[in-house]
């Protein structure tokens, strides 16, 4: 539905990268069950909290370890074993 949430599959890249850049990732409240081919970020993680509730198309800013980053949110669909 293009909202990223837990149990979605996220596909996002850096601002300023190429589209053939974008990584893809399932949004999920514990690191236990990582699906293989995907990585996992929590929504309580930093990076999950910026994006979560955000729609494709959205550039987001967050900061790690006191560095900004801004990522664009390319597609966000529901994970599907």
């Amino acid at each position: 539905d293009g909202v990223v949430e837990p149990g979605m599959v996220v596909t996002f890249k850096f601002e300023g990268d190429a589209d053939d850049e974008a990584e893809t990732f399932l949004l999920l409240g514990a690191r236990e069950v990582e699906p293989e081919g995907l990585k996992v970020y929590t929504p309580q993680s930093p990076f999950g909290e910026a994006i979560n509730g955000r729609k494709k198309g959205e550039t987001v800013s967050y900061e790690v370890n006191g560095k900004s980053l801004t990522v664009v949110i390319l597609d966000a669909k529901p994970y599907s074993a």
